[in-house]
């Protein structure tokens, strides 16, 4: 790993690890990634978001063999790799923990209907703190397949069972919103489906799925 070189939000160049932690900082104690199955595709995901809000550098990885030894585990100079589109990530000071809380509360009956009604698709819905744009994004558990080595794997003809994954949304977007106040007011519930299934659909084309 010392001597390989990887693309990053830094810039157009690719970088060593070891200039990614010089510009992190001891401050951050882990090494931040995204895959994908090109720059283009992980450069629009809105995975990104939060992390180019507060500057913090993500490596772009996109060759097939990057799913294999970042699932490993590895470490560099004492900093684990961590997939930013997996687990719950935090990115805050701990200021506006009580906030937080008190917003998740707010949507939290919204958020249980909507695991309902995405049951085939999603095991979880919650409130992300990754989005400062798009309405929503899927995230997996810390340690399950990404959508891109799933799809590795069935190419190679080996049986892959399709994982449920997290729908993430970001309380401050208009239709997430518009929706949550549809909710509240008692609006007819049917009626609503359509938009948590357009959510659903957003942050699927959004990370390059298919519907």
């Amino acid at each position: 790993l010392k001597a390989s070189v990887f693309e990053s939000t830094a810039g157009d160049e690719p970088t060593s690890l070891t200039d990614y932690v010089t510009r992190a900082g001891a401050d951050q104690d882990v090494i931040y990634y995204l895959t994908g199955e090109s720059r283009q595709q992980i450069e629009r995901s809105p995975h990104l978001e939060a992390f180019r809000a507060k500057g913090i550098e993500v490596l772009l990885l996109s060759d097939p063999v990057d799913e294999m030894w970042t699932g490993a585990g590895p470490e560099f100079d004492g900093k684990t790799f961590v997939s930013i589109a997996k687990g719950e990530i935090d990115l805050g000071d701990g200021a506006d923990t009580e906030a937080e809380a008190e917003k998740a509360g707010e949507f939290a009956e919204l958020m249980t209907w909507m695991t309902g009604i995405l049951d085939d698709q999603v095991s979880q819905t919650r409130l992300s703190n990754r989005l400062t744009e798009s309405a929503a994004c899927l995230v997996g558990d810390t340690f399950s397949m990404s959508p891109q080595l799933e799809k590795l794997y069935r190419a190679s003809g080996q049986p892959v069972p399709r994982s449920k994954r997290i729908l993430e949304l970001n309380a401050e977007h208009p239709l997430v919103t518009g929706l949550a106040k549809s909710f509240a007011d008692g609006d007819d519930q049917a009626a609503l489906e359509p938009t948590v299934k357009l959510l659903h659909a957003m942050a699927l084309l959004a990370e390059g799925g298919e519907l």
